[in-house]
């Protein structure tokens, strides 16, 4: 058996050419490399409605998960809406497997890790709904993905939440606020049954949230795989990942934060 932890980390799927791409974008495989001593395992979507392939059988050789962001939503039927051109565009191959398999991970207190999309999902999966598109910001901040040419523009730190006391966060990085980057369309209306909410911006969109019952189970809106400007966030949050995930690999009792 390997004493490196497997961590589960989710495709998307993408047209290419004339054939279709399972991609994973590199900046999540180099957060892991650069902040965690762990061995990424890409999970594929399913290649069409029918073609069995089932995702949580992958659970019982893996010791995390993590949930990648994506520009496609969550398609609207999971959580009570009616589909609009404006929710658009949608991966509902990736529905059929993200929310079994983030069902059975929080079942068995495996370590979850879920990133912008991966946090819709975990609400949704978790029996909460989401605004399926974020009002234009004709007076407060606009959660959009921001004009620009590269990371370092698009990623930028420019939105500023607050952590309630004695959650993650502000255990975590001893502070009460940080700057994070911002590029969602949607975002959590009702919260999911057994998560709290861990980050808020000043408009009230919920920015970050935690399972009660998982020893780590924490869902973030925006991307701390790759941050720009001000950023205490990021290398905190995947090293108690990999404290966790570790913990779990080795049959650890839940650790205190």
């Amino acid at each position: 058996m390997s004493s490196t932890p497997l961590v589960g980390i989710m495709c998307n799927k993408r047209p290419h050419e004339m054939d279709w791409l399972q991609i994973v974008n590199h900046t999540y495989l180099e957060s892991l490399a650069r902040y965690m001593q762990v061995q990424p395992v890409l999970i594929p979507a399913p290649l069409s409605a029918d073609d069995g392939f089932d995702g949580v059988a992958l659970l019982d050789r893996l010791d995390g998960l993590l949930m990648t962001g994506n520009r496609s939503n969550l398609h609207p039927a999971h959580y009570g809406q009616t589909p609009q051109p404006a929710h658009e565009p949608f991966d509902e191959l990736r529905d059929m497997a993200v929310l079994p398999l983030l069902k059975a991970a929080i079942a068995r207190d495996l370590p979850v890790l879920a990133i912008c999309r991966g946090m819709q999902e975990l609400n949704v999966a978790c029996g909460g709904s989401l605004l399926a598109e974020l009002p234009d910001a004709a007076d407060g901040f606009n959660h959009r993905t921001p004009d620009g040419t590269c990371h370092a523009d698009i990623y930028v730190a420019r939105q500023m939440v607050a952590f309630p006391e004695n959650g993650y966060f502000a255990q975590l990085l001893s502070v009460r606020e940080a700057k994070i980057n911002s590029l969602h369309r949607q975002a959590i209306d009702r919260l999911g049954d057994r998560l709290k909410i861990e980050a808020i911006g000043h408009d009230g969109v919920i920015e970050a949230v935690s399972h009660e019952d998982c020893r780590f189970c924490i869902g973030v809106q925006w991307h701390p795989e790759l941050q720009f400007g001000e950023n205490i966030i990021s290398e905190p949050l995947f090293t108690d990942f990999n404290r966790a995930i570790y913990a779990y690999m080795t049959g650890t009792e839940k650790a205190e934060k």
